[in-house]
């Protein structure tokens, strides 16, 4: 997998965590915020009414509701579609008003007991003198109970159940531009580091790679425009590595000529002593160029002589000699050939190659002197 995808994938990856994660966060905060919102807003509705009411409490304590408080009560759930359930309670917990008359007046274990409040938040308000919300029918509701306090002592009490379909509907909406918003943001950020990527990195290792293909052992030289970057750093590596083969090449055919000189040497000292007078000896490499020879070549040629430039294809019996030998390493094969009218014996032996060179010893004696 290249860089591009590899990069494009983990940019994915983390992009979708840190989105998952972010909406999380984002969702609880709506949550608290939305949901705080509502509470607030009963909790001042009652406030609002307070002076109303914490008067007709202490006009008829633990009483029921006067006119005035059926009246406000009567409006305040019929104006506010939120509200579904309102139950006005004393200070003991019992009914000062309902909607239904037959629970006025009932006491707080009575009415539990046929009605059922939907959670312990009546008692709470009246034990900690503070309003109270919970949630019940899987969230979907609060049970809301808000005490009226009269110098600091709980009057009564004005228990709310109130939906919460504004409250999830709002954050629905915010999620739904959260996600809007962080897609957008995912691909201008994207956009952004991809343009990066494919300027910085992208291109210029696709032009680096394009001269080091271009490197090759008759141009030993990195064609690439120097940056002041990482990338820059290992273009110079590059250089620095091209250069140092550069040197060990040259080294190594300074080390091979002078090895050729010596062998040169070697054989010319050799086939001195073992070569009669007026025989030809050659000596030939693995490629069938001429090594040495103890006589003068007339051949103007740039490179290294071929056995074939000194016996053409016509003088058939050399070359088939020298074809045996290089089959039977370490056998002397003898032929004969006409070489300049004169009759040759044509001696030729693949030598050893145990010290890792391939060398084959051909040797031309005329039957009769040249």
């Amino acid at each position: 997998m290249k860089l591009t995808s590899k990069w494009i994938l983990w940019f994915v990856c983390v992009a979708l965590y840190a989105a998952v994660i972010g909406g999380l966060f984002y969702y609880n905060m709506f949550k608290f915020v939305f949901d705080k919102k509502l509470q607030n807003e009963m909790v001042e509705m009652v406030r609002f009414r307070a002076p109303l009411l914490v008067s007709s409490l202490a006009a008829r304590p633990r009483g029921v509701a006067t006119f005035q408080e059926s009246d406000l009560m009567i409006q305040w759930k019929r104006n506010d579609a939120r509200i579904r359930d309102l139950v006005y309670l004393n200070d003991d917990g019992s009914v000062r008003w309902h909607e239904d008359p037959r629970f006025i007046k009932m006491s707080y274990a009575d009415y539990n007991q046929e009605v059922v409040f939907p959670t312990a938040a009546v008692l709470l308000a009246i034990r900690d003198r503070v309003p109270k919300a919970l949630l019940f029918d899987d969230g979907n509701y609060y049970d809301m109970a808000i005490p009226v306090l009269a110098k600091d002592t709980v009057a009564g009490v004005v228990n709310v159940t109130v939906s919460r379909q504004e409250s999830k509907t709002l954050i629905r909406q915010s999620m739904v531009r959260y996600a809007v918003g962080a897609f957008i943001m995912i691909l201008l950020i994207g956009g952004v580091l991809y343009l990066f990527l494919l300027l910085k990195i992208i291109r210029p290792l696709e032009s680096l790679k394009d001269g080091v293909d271009a490197v090759s052992l008759n141009r030993l030289d990195l064609a690439y425009d120097p940056r002041a970057d990482e990338i820059g750093d290992v273009a110079v590596s590059v250089t620095a590595l091209l250069g140092r083969i550069k040197e060990d090449i040259k080294g190594l055919e300074s080390a091979e000529i002078m090895s050729l000189e010596k062998e040169q040497k070697w054989w010319k000292t050799i086939l001195a002593v073992t070569v009669p007078h007026g025989a030809r000896a050659l000596v030939i490499d693995e490629n069938n160029n001429i090594l040495y020879t103890n006589f003068e070549m007339n051949i103007k040629k740039k490179g290294p002589v071929h056995l074939l430039d000194i016996f053409d294809g016509r003088q058939q019996s050399i070359i088939q000699v020298v074809g045996e030998a290089m089959e039977n390493p370490g056998k002397v094969l003898r032929s004969s050939m006409m070489n300049k009218n004169v009759k040759c014996l044509v001696k030729a032996v693949q030598l050893p190659d145990d010290a890792g060179k391939d060398r084959m010893l051909l040797v031309l004696e005329p039957e009769k002197s040249l």
